[in-house]
């Protein structure tokens, strides 16, 4: 009986947190989602980590980069599981959509005369 007991706690652990995969939303928007499955409470940087990951490496397949549109954490609190969730869409390389895009400043001179 025990065995039984130890071998349905261990699946339940491994399923609480698989990830949703990326799903798509349309108009070049997707969503994935985990939930974490590590005992304690707050957020689980590892878990938030693995997310954003997934999501880039998906976007990066494609040779495009990602651009967050929507993020939801979920904090562990006693008896439920956190969560991270994550929409997004992908976006060319270097274009003006990209977050991390670094543009060039604009130069102000000081001419004394």
């Amino acid at each position: 009986m025990f065995k039984w007991i130890s071998c349905f706690g261990i699946i339940f652990l491994l399923a609480a947190c698989k990830s949703t995969g990326v799903v798509p939303l349309g108009q070049n928007s997707y969503y994935v989602g985990k939930k974490d499955g590590s005992p304690g409470l707050g957020v689980s940087l590892e878990n938030k980590a693995a997310v954003y990951s997934e999501a880039r490496q998906f976007c990066e397949a494609k040779e495009l980069e990602i651009k967050i549109l929507k993020e939801t954490v979920t904090p562990a609190r006693p008896a439920q599981l956190g969560s991270t969730e994550l929409e997004f869409s992908c976006v060319a390389k270097g274009s003006l959509e990209t977050p991390t895009e670094v543009k060039p400043g604009q130069i102000i001179e000081n001419r004394k005369r």
